[in-house]
């Protein structure tokens, strides 16, 4: 019942169809030939069939409401008895052609001939029940039933054929792209169709002619419209003809007059026929439209698969030499469509080198091998590879005739292969292991690197899970955490440990990357892991080197920092107090001068030893370096400090017996307490340093507490810091060049710009003196810019004047590198000076990982990759972090000239030159040494590996006149 719900839209309809019913039957009984209800022409029942067909039975209710009201004129009970009939005619026509499979498209002839079948048998019952109401109402005579029932049925017949078919028509079959020639040429139609129409209705012809023309001569012009336009305008014009045929019937006048029987019986005919052939015509119009779109569709599907595979097709008439490629073959050859083609322009297109290949293949083919071959072709200066397959046909005298191939375009295709046969090489040649999993981590695929640093086999280890690997020195956190940042991010890398075959655990740095499919899903795990027993041997070397003195075994300056800045933690968690003792030896210098550095390195060593005997467990005792120690004591007010220092000074009195001989020192100790005197590690290292010097002031072998009236050197800074300012201003620095020679050919690689300070009262005042001011009081900033610009600006002069070309080195400081206008600063400098970024070298200090790590990161990331060279200054002396070492971009290891200095006497500063040496020849990096004053200095790092070296043996630093002249002379080392 659910088609019996109307909407606002179907009530809509149902006004308008009850309406168009109405209207179209007063129309049809201006026509009546019997009563008032009998017509030979009854235009409502297309419009009802066309009502159902289109919106459904819902529509029936409107086609007996429109009945209903056209046929009021036979009384009421009439006229709804012969709507009952028009209703039923209605739904049983649609019934018949639903079931027969009807397509309301009338685009085939099948349908045209159920809508035909539809309109000859559904008007019966209502033809029979309207002519039986009408008789037996009195309404037509009793001889009149026979053939009012048959013009009743005609007119139902010929309606449903001329109007169900006219409004499928305008309902269901697409607008006509009409152009402006089809539309001249409608109109050039319609016109010819009225005249005519004109002339075969009405009498014009008679008056014209002398003779009425016959109506067929409009079936030329029904074929026209047929043929060369769409439904809408046929069936138009169709009804059009049929409405001037009934006019010229009424009118008595035309083909059909004078009115009778049989005239109408023939108007009827000629409507029904000319009516039938237009619906025919039509669809065979459309059938032949469809065909041939089908077929134009065919063929671009083809070409369009064609493309999309790279295929192209081809034909050659082999006995005229005729070659027929397809549109891709043309893509695919570079060649222009259009142009006839033989099979020399094939051959033309060959690669040169496999013309014999290609040749052999057809000349193989004509004698009846398969043509089958693979070779390169020359596209507009481009190699492509094709891939070529083919039949021939022969004659009966065995004689080929013509031959069909397809080609492939396979570039791609072998692009892929060549770029697999090279991951494959680099798969097995790789030094890193690599291992590949399947999404169940077992493993699939293994190199060789992997068979050569665990031991096991590839048969050994397909299948089973990496974890046969596993040392168990990672605890399951490690491994769950490992897990999450695959899952999560799809890469994992990290140091981990693993053991080999033979047991020996070995510590390796690995990274894991998740392969994905074409809809996300993980299918494989790639491992790539590298050996890193050597560099951990060379950390852990560095590390005990860089944490601790190498001569007395005690933390060195950077593990004191860490170690009190974890006391300054605790304390000011705790509420808690601690000293820090600064020492420094007395005449240590002299027994170093007089006895020998062996006999000073003894003594320092059984410094060291007295000093941990004095302290307890828990208290730190560090070298800073020379004859300079710290104790840190913790929990320790001002009496503690005053009973260990008390000890200090009565132990490191006592002789010393070193080598049979006796030798005496003391101690000047410096005391600084927190929180009393400081509440940052700094202050309170420089508070003892400066309390110490009080001590020798009072006469050595004594210790002094901090007390702040000893801070006058504070002054002094301040009035630094102005006088730097007047004097950045005033133009009082200027820069030096000191050379730097290579250690291999012995020439100059390049100089050291350093800045001097010609102070207008002091005269010349030390680097060491305000450039710590300067870091201090942030003028470092400008100061370093004016040393990068003059620096940059003499270089520009200096190869303007034709000197050679080596970089200038630059220092860098760490409040330089934070400003975030280096980086442009840096490039708009190279950019005055017309330098390129390799001549300009950066010098910075280990320190400077200290601080902001990521920003210092990144910046040196730039500079390197702008091609600007980088170098760790006084290498050993700082923050020696080996972890931000490995990573940094930097391209040269600078040795301090405090190592240097003592490396003939000195063992300890001797190891660590070689360790540093070693360290930046296993990094990749090349290792300059400053400070080199003596022969025997040269020799010994040119005997170690050093690259570079830098000192007064070579050259002091020059000014920039000097320095040109220097450079002039060609100096070479000896």
């Amino acid at each position: 019942m659910n088609q019996f719900k109307y909407t606002g839209e179907d009530w809509q309809r149902l006004v308008a169809i009850a309406l168009l019913y109405f209207v179209a039957a007063r129309v049809g009984l201006l026509f009546a030939l019997m009563g008032h209800s009998v017509t030979l022409f009854w235009m409502p029942s297309g419009i009802a069939v066309a009502a159902v067909l289109l919106y459904g039975s819902r529509m029936l209710p409107a086609v007996f409401v429109g009945a209903l009201l056209g046929n009021l004129e036979t009384g009421w009970l009439v006229s709804a008895e012969i709507s009952l009939g028009a209703t039923l005619e209605a739904a049983l026509a649609v019934w018949m052609l639903h079931r027969l499979n009807f397509r309301i498209a009338l685009q085939d002839n099948r349908d045209i001939v159920l809508l035909l079948f539809a309109a000859t048998v559904s008007p019966l019952p209502s033809a029979l029940n309207g002519i039986l109401w009408l008789d037996l109402n009195g309404l037509i005579s009793t001889r009149e039933v026979v053939p009012a029932f048959v013009y009743w049925w005609m007119g139902d017949t010929v309606g449903i054929i001329m109007f169900t078919s006219q409004l499928l028509a305008w309902a269901k079959h697409k607008p006509m792209r009409w152009t402006p020639v089809l539309r001249r040429e409608a109109g050039l139609h319609m016109l010819l169709l009225v005249l005519f129409s004109l002339l075969v209705f009405s009498d014009l012809s008679r008056y014209l002619l002398g003779t009425v023309v016959g109506p067929f001569i409009l079936l030329p012009l029904i074929v026209w419209a047929a043929l060369r336009f769409n439904m809408r305008h046929t069936m138009m014009s169709s009804s059009l003809v049929f409405l001037f045929s009934i006019l010229g019937m009424v009118f008595e006048q035309g083909a059909f007059s004078p009115v009778s029987q049989e005239s109408i019986r023939e108007l009827w005919s000629y409507n029904l026929v000319m009516g039938v052939t237009a619906l025919f015509l039509t669809a065979f119009n459309y059938q032949r439209i469809q065909a041939s779109e089908s077929l134009e569709q065919s063929g671009a599907n083809l070409r369009r698969a064609q493309s999309v595979a790279k295929m192209g097709s081809w034909t050659l008439d082999i006995p005229n030499d005729r070659l027929e490629w397809s549109e891709e073959a043309f893509r695919i050859f570079g060649v222009t469509p259009g142009r006839p083609l033989a099979l020399q322009d094939f051959l033309d297109s060959v690669y040169l080198e496999d013309i014999e290949l290609v040749v052999h293949a057809w000349q193989s083919a004509l004698e009846g091998a398969p043509y089958d071959v693979e070779h390169r072709i020359l596209v507009r200066g481009e190699i492509k590879w094709v891939h070529e397959t083919a039949q021939i046909d022969f004659g009966v005298d065995k004689k080929p005739l013509r031959a069909v191939g397809v080609v492939y375009d396979i570039t791609e295709q072998r692009m892929v292969e060549e770029r697999q046969i090279l991951a494959a090489r680099v798969f097995e040649c790789s030094r890193e292991a690599i291992v590949i999993t399947d999404a169940k981590a077992q493993i699939v695929a293994v190199n060789q690197a992997f068979t050569r640093i665990t031991g096991y086999t590839a048969a050994e280890v397909m299948g089973r899970n990496p974890n046969l690997l596993s040392s168990g020195k990672q605890d399951r956190n490690f491994y769950r955490e490992m897990w999450d940042a695959l899952i999560n991010t799809g890469n994992w890398e990290g140091e981990i440990w693993d053991r080999a075959k033979n047991g020996e655990l070995y510590p390796k740095w690995m990274s894991i990357s998740s392969v994905w499919n074409n809809e996300g899903v993980v299918t494989h795990y790639v491992s790539i892991a590298r050996d890193i027993s050597d560099r951990i041997r060379a950390e852990q070397e560095i590390q005990q080197l860089a944490f601790f003195d190498v001569l007395t075994g005690l933390p060195n300056r950077t593990l004191l920092h860490d170690r009190l800045e974890q006391m300054f933690a605790a304390a000011h968690r705790d509420g808690g107090h601690f000293a820090l003792l600064f020492m420094d030896l007395d005449r240590f210098k002299y027994v170093n001068d007089s006895m020998g550095h062996t006999v000073g390195d003894k003594l320092l060593q059984a410094v060291a030893k007295r000093i941990q005997e004095c302290v307890r467990e828990g208290d730190t005792v560090a070298r800073l370096g020379g004859d300079e120690f710290v104790v840190l004591l913790r929990e320790a007010d001002s009496s503690g400090a005053t009973k260990v220092s008390e000890k200090l000074i009565k132990s490191i009195g006592e002789p010393y017996l070193i080598d049979g001989v006796q030798i005496a020192t003391h101690a000047s100790i410096g005391i600084s307490l927190y929180p009393e005197d400081a509440q940052d590690s700094d202050t309170l290292v420089k508070n003892a340093d400066v309390a110490m010097y009080r001590a020798k002031e009072d006469g050595r072998n004594n210790f002094q507490f901090f007390e702040p009236e000893m801070n006058f050197r504070a002054n002094r800074i301040f009035g630094m810091e102005r006088d730097l300012h007047n004097a950045l201003v005033k133009g009082e620095f200027e820069l030096h060049y000191q050379p730097q020679a290579d250690l291999t050919s012995g020439v100059v690689c390049g100089a050291e710009a350093l800045i001097r300070w010609n102070h207008p009262e002091r005269g010349r005042v030390s680097p060491a003196e305000f450039i710590p001011v300067a870091e201090e009081t942030g003028q470092i900033v400008a100061l370093g810019e004016w040393v990068l610009r003059t620096a940059c600006a003499q270089l520009s002069q200096w190869r303007r004047r034709g000197l050679p070309v080596f970089p200038v080195a630059v220092n860098l400081s760490i409040r330089q590198l934070l400003q975030p206008s280096l980086i442009e600063l840096v490039r708009e400098v190279l950019t005055e000076n017309h330098l390129e970024p390799g001549d300009l070298e950066l010098e910075i200090t280990e320190g400077i990982m200290m601080g902001d790590a990521k920003a210092a990161m990144e910046f040196l990331t730039r500079m390197h990759e702008m091609g600007i060279q980088l170098s760790i200054d006084d290498f050993g002396t700082g923050y020696s972090s080996l972890n931000y070492l490995k990573n940094l971009p930097v391209n040269k290891l600078k040795v301090d000239q405090s190592f240097v200095r003592d490396i003939e006497v000195d063992s300890s500063d001797a190891a660590i030159v070689r360790s540093i040496i070693s360290l930046g020849h296993r990094l990749d990096l090349r290792v300059i040494a400053e400070g080199v004053e003596t022969l025997a200095e040269l020799d010994f790092l040119r005997m170690r590996g050093c690259d570079e070296i830098q000192g007064y043996y070579f050259s002091r630093p020059l000014p920039a006149d000097e320095f040109e002249r220097f450079i002039r002379s060609d100096p070479r080392l000896g």
